[in-house]
């Protein structure tokens, strides 16, 4: 086994940590064991439905005591490129309203009016409807710019999976006839460069931790931090044989992260 001195863990939540509201069995404790050791911890979502206080909200529910500053999304992620890129631009939201409030708050112009928007942001969305895809496609057709927070197709929940965002982005981008600009969710590298931003550390030092080959360990990749990826969510031994890639580790679950902090 490959060992470095890892100074702090970047986790994906659903699948990773835990399965819809709750633990998966071990987390709490590898969490607390390694946070005393000094071990610091990022958590990364694809999941644009709620913010990085929700989130952080939900995970000290279930009983790992994190705080906002601990949490970074998709939504984090477009969010500080829109400010940095596009302050002024006037934004169409395809997505749910904590996502609007957001990018309100960040001072982010959001409107619906297919001809005054410059850009189209797509998101997890459980009221899509066909008036919001004939909207995204008349603003994308006039011109708009298409920012996507993830491509994730389906989500992780306590009985299966439920379809993501990535279902949506698919039905805008064939309606409008092209794929989005932009995608801030992994596999790209964006949230990568805020977490590493946070906690002041080289990619070298950090640790990916996920269980979806083509999103957490291709996110990795991209972003030059080693992964490792955990048989508790999308992915089973079987399926890393359909990828080109490997992660660096692999594990059943985030419990058997130990031996790496030893």
């Amino acid at each position: 086994m490959k060992r470095k001195s890892y100074l702090a863990i970047m986790a994906d939540l659903d699948g990773t940590v835990n399965r819809g509201d709750r633990l998966i069995p071990g987390a709490e404790e590898v969490y607390r064991e390694l946070t005393e050791r000094g071990v610091r911890w990022v958590f990364l979502s694809n999941n644009a439905t709620v913010l990085a206080a929700d989130l952080a909200e939900k995970i000290n529910a279930l009983g790992l005591p994190v705080s906002e500053h601990q949490i970074v999304s998709s939504a984090s992620a477009l969010i500080a490129g829109l400010k940095k890129e596009f302050p002024a631009a006037r934004v169409m939201v395809v997505g749910e309203e904590r996502l609007s409030e957001g990018l309100r708050n960040a001072g982010i112009k959001v409107e619906d009016g297919v001809c005054t928007v410059d850009l189209v942001v797509t998101a997890m969305d459980r009221q899509f409807s066909y008036e919001k895809l004939r909207k995204a496609q008349a603003a994308l057709l006039g011109g708009a710019l298409f920012w996507a927070t993830n491509l994730d197709a389906s989500l992780p929940v306590p009985d299966g999976f439920l379809p993501g965002a990535g279902s949506i982005v698919a039905a805008i981008s064939t309606a409008a006839g092209r794929g989005p600009d932009r995608v801030f969710g992994k596999p790209s590298p964006d949230m990568a460069f805020l977490a590493l931003e946070s906690l002041g550390l080289p990619a070298s030092a950090c640790l990916v931790v996920g269980d979806r080959m083509e999103t957490d360990v291709l996110f990795s990749r991209n972003a030059g931090i080693d992964s490792a990826l955990v048989l508790t969510g999308a992915t089973s031994r079987e399926d890393l044989l359909r990828f080109p890639y490997t992660p660096d580790y692999i594990f059943d679950s985030i419990l058997d992260l130990r031996p790496l902090f030893r």
